[in-house]
């Protein structure tokens, strides 16, 4: 047991070098996704976190799952595009961002169970559905295609759309994350359709993270935090 550890220690330190340079590497990229998932170290929590492109996938482990932690691997800035969840702890960086739109839909398939009777949210939710389905059509057909007039026509009246959009009744307590969310992150919606090859989604890190999420079922995470750092 203890030359196991003696080895992942060893190459721990062997392998720093490369572990920095990717993620100086990762940092120069035109797009960075990024995704987050519980961890335990000796049964206390923490959060491992995922940083990847389509070539470098880097992790980290931290007791926070706040802005520091982003700041402190990313920088307070960083030129490309950083693809997220809408967590507040990437509110900060600044950066082109584009926030998921799959989880949008998942919010909304819940609001549609929740309020299945309710016309007018059901009217709000397949609007805002629209709009949204909408841009990822557009995405995808022009997707191997150069950017024309008419692409950037159905661009700008996708874009009023969503920044016209209203909410019908705020007072309604589960849309009040909507419009709480709809307001801040209006900008960061549709990135993807003015940044060329950026994704709508995080599906990527969320891929990236797996591997880990059955690591962490089958050994319950860490004992110690140099096992976490190994």
């Amino acid at each position: 047991s203890s030359s196991i550890s003696g080895f992942m220690d060893h190459l721990k330190r062997a392998a720093l070098p490369i572990y920095n340079n990717l993620l100086s590497e990762l940092k120069k990229s035109p797009f960075i996704h990024a995704d987050e998932t519980g961890w335990k170290i000796d049964g206390a929590g923490y959060w491992l976190w995922k940083f990847c492109n389509k070539t470098i996938s880097y992790s980290h482990i931290d007791k926070s799952r706040g802005q520091k932690v982003v700041e402190n691997i990313l920088g307070k800035s960083y030129e490309g595009v950083l693809i997220s969840d809408f967590l507040s702890a990437y509110n900060e960086i600044d950066s082109d961002k584009q926030r998921c739109l799959a989880h949008i839909f998942r919010d909304l398939d819940k609001v549609i169970e929740y309020w299945r009777d309710d016309k007018e949210v059901i009217r709000y939710c397949e609007r805002l559905a629209k709009i949204l389905k909408d841009a990822i059509e557009l995405y995808t057909e022009y997707r191997s295609k150069k950017w024309n007039d008419t692409y950037h026509r159905r661009r700008e009246s996708i874009t009023r759309s969503l920044n016209d959009f209203s909410f019908p009744n705020p007072s309604k307590r589960i849309l009040k994350r909507f419009a709480k969310r709809l307001q801040r992150h209006k900008d960061e919606m549709l990135t993807f359709l003015y940044k060329k090859d950026i994704d709508y989604h995080n599906n990527h890190a969320e891929r990236q993270i797996r591997p880990d999420v059955i690591f962490r079922k089958i050994t319950y995470g860490n004992r110690s935090i140099e096992g976490a750092e190994n």
